[in-house]
């Protein structure tokens, strides 16, 4: 009986791994709270949805981009610090 149930537990625990990693999302919500000073009071900050995750705005682009030219391995939001924003065109 034992052994049925160590089975069940590591089966159970196996599927709220995989079933957790899938609900993960590129989105790392201390990030918000990091990029506050910068103006930042939610994930549509860097993101297109609300929730984060795949989907950026033009300044998540621009971090990630920042990401590959410094060749680092994570986003650090400080670098923040130096995005200017893009200039809006006026429409005729």
């Amino acid at each position: 009986m034992t052994k049925k149930l160590i089975k069940v537990t590591i089966a159970i625990v196996a599927a709220a791994v995989v079933f957790g990693s899938a609900l993960t999302t590129n989105a790392y919500p201390p990030f918000v709270k990091k990029a506050q000073k910068f103006g930042a009071k939610d994930c549509l900050f860097c993101h297109k949805e609300p929730e984060g995750g795949e989907g950026w705005n033009d300044r998540g682009n621009w971090l990630i981009a920042e990401k590959d030219k410094r060749k680092a391995d994570a986003v650090d939001v400080e670098w923040l610090a130096e995005y200017k924003e893009p200039e809006k065109k006026d429409k005729p």
